[in-house]
């Protein structure tokens, strides 16, 4: 409503109810989705002699998503309120910056899917991890080269030796896996 003097009427509190509610409406959204993938991970087994079953990670993450929705449900923030205090107010150039980072983790997610299917676990993890670590955080090519091999090498003994899940092979899988298995 605008008053005689052209200023609004509207209470100063209405847009942070609004913000409020979104956060409501958003934080349950969240916690109807975990809740319908934990009653389907419910049915899978989570554990057998062979080790860890198809159910046990989905059901992990299942019941994070529970509590940390339950949690924001319960104590959603203070309205406007960023990791460092200040409010929602952001310059260009760094919402730009922002925009970009989200661009570079959606296209991590295309270079996962299709990396893991044409070239395996080891070589997309690294490739991923330098994506990331380089161009999306900014981090030194040093840094981001020796968190690829760091992941993909983590990643293999833990997943495709210790645990024996089938990642997606490769070249560099299959000579591993006949070195240990």
């Amino acid at each position: 409503m605008v008053g005689s003097n052209g200023s609004s009427t509207v209470p100063a509190s209405a847009p942070a109810a609004r913000g409020r509610l979104g956060v409501r409406l958003a934080t349950l959204a969240l916690l109807v989705t975990a809740l319908i993938g934990l009653w389907q991970a419910w049915g899978l087994e989570r554990w057998s002699l062979d080790g860890p079953g198809p159910g046990l990670w989905p059901m992990v993450v299942a019941s994070v998503c529970v509590a940390l929705s339950l949690i924001v449900l319960v104590w959603p923030g203070r309205d406007s309120a960023t990791e460092a205090g200040d409010t929602d107010s952001i310059d260009a150039q760094e919402l730009g910056r922002t925009r970009s980072t989200f661009g570079l983790y959606c296209l991590a997610l295309v270079v996962l899917a299709l990396g893991s299917a044409f070239a395996g676990f080891v070589l997309t993890a690294f490739m991923v991890s330098i994506l990331l670590v380089r161009f999306a955080e900014r981090r030194s090519w040093a840094s981001a080269l020796t968190y690829g091999a760091a992941a993909s090498v983590i990643g293999l003994v833990c997943f495709a030796w210790w645990l024996r899940v089938d990642l997606p092979t490769g070249p560099i899988e299959r000579a591993f896996l006949s070195l240990v298995r």
